[in-house]
């Protein structure tokens, strides 16, 4: 009797998992996302690797290391802001829109903010944001020189705003509490909550910084006129 030799089963082999793959942009455009759906959390590696299914290390490849990336993340973050810019028949709309935008925009993020907020990204975004607010100032009347000065000022008054709302915002409940009860001691201000409290103050920062744009604007007219 001839012994019937089994042969082993076929072992079953799972489909290849699916490989991202990874360029600058997809990148730089998922770390965006996770800036604002994780707005307190500091964008690490691992976390970025995680949501993109690839190894951590792999994002080596594509930027020298985190500062590099998070400057490309903070460039895209001004493309929005960009997108807030209206041209309005008067300056001070047009200036007062981009500078509520760019408010919005940046406290989505408070922890990028943080880290990387007083950086300049050298990106395009950003470089667009900074030509729109010196064109909005060389149509109040200022020289493009005093355009250019102010543009710095503005861009630092907003950074400076935001820092501070950031850190205000995210304080702990009883941070909060406390700080308010100050500000009705000290400042006579009532306000419901510390998001109201930044939300006024910026009101006030904003108005006052267009009040003396204004009057920059008119001597800047009034010496053209004498040299004239």
């Amino acid at each position: 009797m001839t012994a019937t030799v089994r042969r082993p089963a076929a072992r079953r082999t799972s489909p290849p998992k699916s490989r991202v793959v990874l360029s600058r942009e997809l990148i730089a455009e998922t770390a965006l996302r996770l800036t604002r759906d994780e707005p307190t959390t500091p964008l690490t590696l691992n976390r970025l690797g995680a949501e993109l299914g690839a190894d951590p290390t792999a994002l080596y490849r594509h930027y020298r290391n985190r500062d590099e990336l998070l400057l490309a993340v903070y460039d895209l973050v001004y493309g929005d802001v960009v997108a807030r810019f209206r041209v309005e028949k008067d300056w001070r709309d047009s200036l007062r829109a981009a500078a509520w935008g760019m408010r919005a925009v940046l406290l989505e993020r408070p922890a990028l903010v943080a880290e990387v907020g007083f950086r300049f990204t050298g990106g395009p975004h950003e470089a667009r944001a900074i030509a729109l607010t010196r064109e909005i100032l060389e149509q109040a009347g200022l020289s493009a020189e005093q355009a250019r000065q102010q543009t710095r000022a503005y861009g630092e008054m907003m950074l400076s705003h935001v820092a501070m709302s950031s850190a205000s915002i995210s304080a702990p409940d009883e941070v909060q509490t406390r700080a308010l009860e100050i500000s009705r001691g000290v400042y006579g201000l009532d306000v419901a909550d510390m998001a109201a409290y930044e939300t006024d103050t910026f009101t006030r920062i904003i108005d006052t910084y267009i009040d003396g744009l204004s009057a920059q604007a008119r001597a800047a007219k009034r010496a053209r006129g004498r040299a004239r």
